[in-house]
Parts: structure tokens; sequence; C-alpha cells
């Protein structure tokens, strides 16, 4: 199976029968950039979080390109935390885990 063939067989997984041409590759670029923001997030939600050129480098991304997404993680309400690595000095991200406080908040909002 070559590249296209398995781009089309995703189209066609992901956008109704109705759609075709570039309505299809639309839904696989979609598609695409949801299964990296995913990749991200996981990334950023490992206890000690990811450092910059490990989220480069299993994203497939430039340097710039890992700080616009985490921009706009932030735009979206994410707590982004950074920090340096201890050892070489790396750039680290992570999602801040919530405090008990903000826990305790919205429960007593949403009760």
């Amino acid at each position: 199976m070559n590249i296209s063939q398995h781009d089309a067989d995703i189209a066609e997984a992901v956008v109704p029968e109705a759609a075709v041409g570039s309505d299809a590759k639309a839904a696989v670029a979609k598609s695409h950039k949801r299964r990296k923001k995913d990749q991200l997030i996981a990334l950023l939600a490992k206890p000690n979080g990811a450092r910059a050129s490990l989220i480069a480098e299993r994203l497939g991304w430039q340097a710039h390109t890992v700080r616009a997404a985490l921009s706009r993680l932030r735009k979206e309400g994410h707590p982004i935390v950074m920090s340096k690595s201890p050892k070489t000095g790396e750039t680290v991200y992570a999602i801040a885990a919530k405090s008990s406080e903000q826990t305790d908040t919205s429960d007593a909002v949403s009760a």
C-alpha cells in the first residue's frame, strides 16, 4: 500500500461518501492535525512533562512549531508550565495538574 492509498483509506473512514476530492483531502488533513494535538497533550501530561527536543522529535516538528503549538494550547485554556531540566538545562513543558483548591471550587460550582 502506498502513502496516497493509505490517505484515501483514511479519508473513506473519516469522510461521508458524499464528500469527494478536495473535501476528502481536507478531512484527512484535519484528522492528522487532531492526532498531532492529541499526541502533544499526551506527551505534556506525563508526570515529568516532556523536553522540547523530545516533542519536536516525536511529532516531526521544528522548535518554533513546538512553541507555537504550546501557545495555541495555552490560548485554549490548557495550563502549560515551563521549567528547565536539572541535568541538561533544556526546556521542559508540562500540563499543570489542577490543585485541590481548583478541584474543590469546581465541585462546589457544579453541585
